[in-house]
């Protein structure tokens, strides 16, 4: 009953949360057309094998709830590794330089393979698929949230994960409904969730116009650090890096540079 009311508030609000609800409001009405709607519509999902959740709902993430608009109604498939695990959001350029890629297989993986976190990004081409793969070597979890329903996955490369299924590693996460096709909006409201899954966000790549300055942005809504790469100003493509170093991100050379503010940051939320 829970799950539908929430399901026909998501479709009220349009995706939306400007009023910050986690709960069904006291005087929320809805007709008996839209109450079969979202019933039906959970079926379906059910039929597909996919999960979902919502604020009170057990497999909700904690971190949601402190968010601005927490996300009414969320679609998974694969685990809710958010409950038990920890989590380093990992955004960045598509076109990703050589540089970049050589330091995220080279410290990365032996942070995640260090203190056992999992990685959180949105799927994208360039250094958020990198990040998933890294974890997935690393037989760490993943989550890819994506700006598109579960059944229209963005970009189309994800679809060759799906055969990864089985080994258990990894989660598809989406708030919109199954076959929302991509829509650009959509990418500013995916960014907000990736800053809450992650305990630390860290940007290795960005131009002053990349989308993964918005996930910045989410961050500091959400009191979530920021680490970065620092780069020498010549490099094209890391200007991005640059504003954030100069704006009070972390910089990070090597993976105890990860271990040590990742180390300070857990104690300092003892």
């Amino acid at each position: 009953m829970q799950s539908i009311l929430f399901k026909i508030l998501h479709r009220q609000k349009k995706f939306r949360n400007p009023t910050d609800l986690i709960a069904i409001p006291s005087d929320f009405n809805y007709t008996l057309e839209e109450y079969h709607a979202a019933e039906n519509y959970l079926h379906e999902l059910a039929s597909r094998s996919i999960r979902w959740t919502h604020p009170g709902h057990a497999c909700y993430p904690t971190a949601f709830y402190k968010m601005k608009e927490p996300p009414l109604f969320l679609e998974f498939q694969g685990q809710p590794f958010w409950l038990n695990e920890l989590f380093i959001s990992v955004v960045g350029s598509r076109q990703m330089s050589t540089l970049t890629e050589s330091w995220l297989k080279q410290h990365l993986g032996r942070f995640l393979q260090t203190l056992g976190v999992g990685v959180v990004s949105g799927g994208a081409l360039g250094v958020d698929q990198l990040a998933h793969d890294i974890a997935l070597k690393e037989q760490r979890s993943t989550i890819f949230v994506l700006p598109s329903g579960l059944g229209r996955l963005y970009p189309k490369s994800l679809c060759e994960y799906l055969s990864q299924m089985a080994r258990g590693r990894l989660t598809f996460l989406s708030e919109f409904e199954y076959q929302s096709p991509l829509h650009k909006s959509y990418f500013f409201h995916r960014n907000r969730l990736i800053a809450a899954l992650g305990e630390v966000t860290m940007v290795a790549q960005a131009s002053l116009k990349s989308g993964s300055l918005l996930t910045v942005h989410h961050c500091l809504e959400n009191g979530r650090p920021v680490l970065t790469i620092p780069s020498h100003p010549q490099i094209l493509g890391f200007e991005g890096n640059l504003k954030l170093a100069r704006e009070g991100a972390y910089l990070v050379t090597s993976t105890e540079d990860m271990l040590d503010f990742w180390k300070a940051e857990m104690w300092s939320r003892c």
